[in-house]
């Protein structure tokens, strides 16, 4: 390594075999050290040894890591403005979408979303989505009889989604999820297919519906101390933002194959795939529709003033990418080409 070596850290609560570090955070990081011709040499620390999904964003703000992973849904009260829109979780369908509308709102049309990261003595780039999230049960649930009275993992505005269809919501983190259903506190988990595996859901699951119930684009991939941040010299700051593009896309087109594979390895051990009946269809379908409206309500009544103006903006955005997404379809590298000149071009 170089004299000027920086020796860094970079902290989340996943595992090392969970989707969004494994395709995501750990190839980036390779890529910030070999860019930088070993400037920069990052350590990792996964599984939560360096915090909790409450405490990263924190950890980092304090210099207790340089940088880390942070779920906002999680630090709501620290992130107020990043939340109010990926608590929409519901009108998530297509993930890689989200993930563009939530990078282009967060860098270039929220500047209180700005003003929170400052507050938290943060830098957040590289906003990315799980895949679509799937009801995944202990026992046989697709109908609204059967959901009814069992207890869902749902957090954010899916919680309000899943009283909808007749469920009772509770809040349990995705680290928290396999102890949770077997010890009964759970008995099915609103989740990403590719969970089956990463989180060994398939242990105690019976059942999974294969429409969407949406999908989380608050997973802010990179998160970095301020200080730190200011510290870096141009070109390094320069090759970080280079690559947050490609942080995001590699995460979001990683889920869906390993959401399929997983399906097939539980169906393959008697795990079974529905599709939702007609009146739950028709519920979620009303929740969708309702869901912008509802958010607004939600932020104006918890004091964001705002929360009509900011909302307004992500469903403009939401709809564009959309539209991005019907003229990139399944190509990663265009995808990330749009990204880079729509949004990291941009700052």
């Amino acid at each position: 390594m170089p004299a000027s070596a920086l020796d860094m850290t970079f902290g989340t609560y996943v595992s090392p075999t969970s989707t969004t570090f494994r395709a995501g955070s750990e190839p980036m990081l390779r890529r910030l050290e070999e860019q930088s011709n070993g400037e920069m040499k990052w350590e990792t620390f996964t599984g939560g040894a360096m915090g909790g999904p409450k405490e990263l964003l924190g950890n980092a703000g304090a210099g207790i890591l340089d940088a880390s992973g942070v779920v906002d849904i999680y630090v709501k009260a620290s992130l107020p403005h990043s939340t109010l829109v990926s608590g929409m979780l519901i009108v998530g369908e297509d993930p890689a979408a989200m993930a563009g509308a939530m990078n282009e709102f967060q860098l270039l049309h929220c500047p209180d979303c700005l003003k929170d990261h400052e507050k938290n003595n943060v830098k957040a780039m590289g906003f990315s989505a799980t895949g679509t999230y799937h009801l995944i049960c202990k026992d046989e649930v697709h109908t609204a009889e059967q959901l009814r009275g069992k207890k869902v993992r749902a957090v954010g505005g899916m919680g309000r989604a899943i009283q909808s269809l007749g469920g009772t919501p509770v809040s349990i983190t995705t680290a928290e999820m396999y102890e949770a259903m077997q010890r009964g506190q759970m008995d099915c988990a609103t989740a990403s297919a590719a969970w089956l595996d990463t989180y060994n859901l398939r242990d105690f699951s019976k059942s999974i519906v294969i429409d969407s119930l949406g999908s989380y684009f608050g997973i802010m991939s990179f998160v970095i101390n301020k200080d730190v941040w200011d510290d870096l010299s141009e070109a390094n700051q320069k090759i970080i933002k280079a690559n947050m593009a490609r942080v995001s896309a590699d995460v979001v087109f990683a889920y869906a194959p390993e959401g399929a594979e997983a399906i097939k390895n539980f169906e393959a051990k008697g795990g079974k795939a529905y599709t939702f009946d007609d009146e739950m269809q028709a519920r979620l379908a009303k929740a969708r529709a309702d869901e912008y409206a509802y958010t607004i309500a939600f932020g104006k009544k918890n004091g964001i003033e705002n929360a009509e103006e900011l909302v307004t903006t992500f469903e403009k955005l939401v709809d564009k990418w959309n539209g991005i997404m019907k003229e990139v379809g399944t190509d990663k590298e265009a995808y990330i080409q749009r990204l880079q000149e729509e949004v990291y071009d941009k700052i």
